[in-house]
């Protein structure tokens, strides 16, 4: 069995993707301290107050996710798969979300025993459902951008463009692993049939690949500057949901250029020819691009029996704000769920460290 491939400068790679505005000119620290960086979920349920599951509403500070998870369930004395939240949100970071614990039965719970550092219970309540993954609506961020040197007389400019024309809807690095493993990872199980017991990290390793074509393909649009335009035929998306509908041969500038529909990219997988053929130029031009980089990993994941999906490669940025005060740049935005807040400052600012 090879192991995977770590000769490949994945890190590079990633750097190279291609910038929708002229690369950034302004150089920042980014997540300083955990308070530069604050993460408010919106949820698309409001629990009733009733029901077999607790839903708990927590702010934490430097912690992940999962493992609050695990937490809460050593404390409920309940399997781990008994509790659930809706995503995962960053580890350096300030962020409130709400997690569920099923529990129907049993003495009522004295939150104020739960101790976990940088771990605050905002509001305990009950509803009559798990709380599903992706149930959020959108995340709403307020950054700070310290230590800022270069043209600061540029960056409300290129706010200005984002806000009016959004970014590129680029899966972050987190999603690739520290250097891009994830994905040395997953081309060594597509290709060399490695067997990947655990089903959680398989899937992970899967996700990786897909969104790494996905990224790809997107660099490559904005390339041939056809990343706020449609092909013909090609699947659409509708600004703020997960439909995708068929564009035909009409005329959708107006709708393009208000953000009301988005231009896709494919999250590949196991796809039947009748589906394409409403779009058979730009699959071809599709398949072509990755036959060229990455045909290992298309057929790896046809094999693998994912289904064929199509993702908007443009993003709208929401609700922002911003305030230029000295060297320091405060940002505040929305997100749709699945969208990630490292996929605009790339556009604003470079070699900004995050920490992990």
């Amino acid at each position: 069995m090879n192991s995977p491939d770590t000769a490949i400068d994945w890190q590079s790679k990633m750097d190279a993707w291609s910038y929708a505005y002229p690369q950034p000119i302004v150089s920042g620290l980014v997540k300083d301290q955990p308070e530069d960086f604050q993460v408010v979920e919106e949820m698309d349920v409001v629990p009733t107050g009733q029901g077999e599951h607790i839903w708990l509403l927590i702010r934490k500070t430097k912690q992940n996710t999962e493992q609050l998870a695990k937490q809460l369930a050593r404390f409920t004395n309940v399997a781990y798969r008994d509790v659930a939240y809706s995503g995962l949100k960053d580890f350096f970071a300030i962020t409130q979300q709400w997690f569920s614990i099923y529990l129907p039965k049993g003495d009522t719970l004295d939150w104020s025993l739960f101790e976990m550092p940088g771990v605050e219970i905002l509001e305990i309540t009950r509803h009559s459902r798990k709380l599903k993954r992706g149930t959020h609506r959108a995340n709403h961020f307020a950054i700070e951008i310290k230590n800022l040197s270069g043209d600061l007389d540029s960056l409300n400019t290129k706010l200005t463009h984002i806000e009016e024309y959004g970014v590129p809807n680029y899966y972050g690095p987190q999603r690739f692993g520290r250097g891009g493993n994830n994905v040395a990872q997953a081309i060594d199980m597509l290709q060399n049939s490695t067997r990947i017991k655990n089903r959680n990290l398989r899937s992970i390793l899967l996700s990786s690949a897909r969104s790494w074509l996905f990224n790809t393909i997107v660099s490559a649009r904005i390339n041939d500057q056809s990343w706020q335009k449609l092909w013909p035929g090609e699947p659409a998306n509708l600004d703020g949901t997960r439909s995708i509908f068929q564009s035909g041969n009409e005329d959708h500038s107006e709708r393009l250029a208000s953000s009301d529909i988005h231009p896709t990219a494919p999250l590949w997988g196991e796809v039947d020819e009748q589906t394409l053929e409403a779009y058979k130029a730009l699959h071809g031009w599709e398949l072509q691009l990755m036959n060229e980089s990455s045909k290992d990993l298309v057929q790896g994941l046809a094999r693998a029996r994912l289904s064929y999906q199509r993702r908007p490669i443009r993003m709208r940025v929401k609700q922002m704000d911003w305030r230029l005060d000295a060297r320091t740049l405060k940002l505040s935005f929305a997100l749709q769920k699945g969208q990630f807040a490292t996929s605009v400052l790339r556009e604003i600012v470079k070699e900004a460290p995050i920490k992990s």
